[in-house]
């Protein structure tokens, strides 16, 4: 059930069901605007906020419901930016919406800073290819999978339990690098993948680091390599997938 069909453009959002769909509402936007048409998040944010604090309703109690519903969102969009990214892909269930509530109400409200993300957003197509170039090149000591891929570019999330390897450290360096020159991410990427944790180097013991990435990119781009021709293929195979119409 949306919040479309529950409430007519100017109604309220009162009660236990309003704040369902208050909350249903604020994570389909935030994959709407901030991850497929690049909006920024605090734009986001104070246009969903704006945009639904009034309404047409006069009852005194609905009017009360209603802003402590807002307050509550409100409050999950400015101070807990990490739960919307954690939240967003799931089943936007009642179960779903009870967990994110908990963690909102447990940490007492408390702000945590923003999740460094590479400012993308890809569709299955994407991911896709993204797992094919992966494996062809190949960038890890294992195979991926698209799921693997969403984890690690949309969501910027590690899988600790299987985490992923370089082959050789290298070859990530350039193939990053390329996906930045190539328009498809961040030109942060560096720092996104060191701070988040995201992909441990060669020798399987550390994760890497901004300076790994920084000197193995300075390594590698200093010869003729045979990788590279085929890293390139696949980033722009990757670019036209992403510029499709049909994506």
């Amino acid at each position: 059930m949306s919040g479309k069909q529950s409430h007519s453009k100017r109604g309220a959002y009162a009660g236990d069901e309003g704040l369902f769909c208050l909350w249903q509402e604020a994570l389909s936007m935030f994959k709407k605007c901030v991850l497929e048409c690049g909006v920024s998040y605090d734009r986001f944010r104070d246009d969903f906020i704006n945009s639904h604090t009034f309404h047409n309703v006069k009852n005194p109690a609905t009017r009360n419901d209603h802003l402590v519903n807002l307050g509550r969102i409100a409050a999950l969009l400015m101070f807990r930016e990490d739960l919307v990214r954690k939240y967003y892909s799931r089943e936007t269930d009642h179960e779903t919406f009870l967990s994110c509530m908990r963690d909102l109400m447990l940490d007492g409200g408390k702000t945590k800073a923003r999740t460094l993300n590479f400012e993308c957003f890809f569709s299955d197509k994407v991911l896709s290819l993204l797992a094919q170039a992966a494996n062809d090149i190949p960038l890890f000591k294992r195979p991926v999978s698209p799921q693997d891929m969403a984890l690690l570019f949309n969501e910027c999330s590690a899988n600790d339990e299987d985490p992923l390897v370089a082959n050789r450290n290298t070859v990530v360096a350039y193939f990053f690098s390329q996906m930045n020159s190539f328009g498809l991410i961040t030109a942060n990427y560096q720092l996104v993948i060191s701070t988040n944790r995201l992909i441990m180097g060669s020798t399987g013991r550390n994760y890497m680091t901004q300076h790994d990435l920084s000197v193995a990119l300075i390594r590698y781009g200093s010869k003729d390599r045979p990788a590279k021709t085929r890293i390139d293929r696949w980033v722009d195979l990757i670019r036209t997938a992403k510029n499709s119409i049909k994506e």
